[in-house]
């Protein structure tokens, strides 16, 4: 029976984070490719970072992410640096028009939730809150587990 509810539970949660970025994507975020939200993201919370690093968070292959790179440079928000650490290599990071637009996506983002919290009662968008709160401390240790772990898959796939 615990075997049965630990599944199901992972289930439900699944399903709700799939529902919640289903929500997010399909809905509230507008004005540039998931992939490109998702560099700009990687590279406000890391900072310069090489294709490879963010070929990998994104999930696209890298001459997908080689062409979002060279569309959003073109577009005057990522610059390529020369890594202090290996002049053969290259990073991305933002420039300050990058980071303006990722706030004005953010902001964008933010209007469009509040307008769809304002069809839910009050008692509803305060429960949504509680989980919310109660549920980010644990998304972020998952975050920081998931990218602990992804170096090692990374290299192991490789072999």
């Amino acid at each position: 029976m615990e075997q049965n509810r630990s599944v199901d539970i992972r289930h439900g949660i699944a399903d709700t984070l799939t529902r919640g970025a289903s929500l997010l994507v399909r809905y509230l975020a507008h004005g540039t490719s998931l992939t490109s939200r998702t560099v700009l993201g990687t590279l406000a919370e890391d900072g310069p970072t090489r294709l490879t690093a963010l070929t990998a968070a994104t999930g696209v292959s890298q001459p997908a992410m080689t062409q979002c790179v060279g569309r959003m440079e073109r577009e005057g928000l990522v610059i390529r640096l020369i890594d202090p650490e290996d002049a053969r290599a290259i990073l991305i990071d933002l420039t300050e028009a990058g980071r303006a637009f990722r706030e004005e996506l953010l902001g964008s983002l933010h209007e469009r939730l509040a307008e769809l919290l304002d069809t839910l009662s009050a008692h509803d968008e305060a429960t949504l809150g509680m989980a919310m709160r109660v549920a980010l401390p644990l998304i972020e240790q998952l975050i920081l587990e998931a990218a602990r772990q992804q170096p090692r898959s990374l290299s192991t796939s490789a072999h």
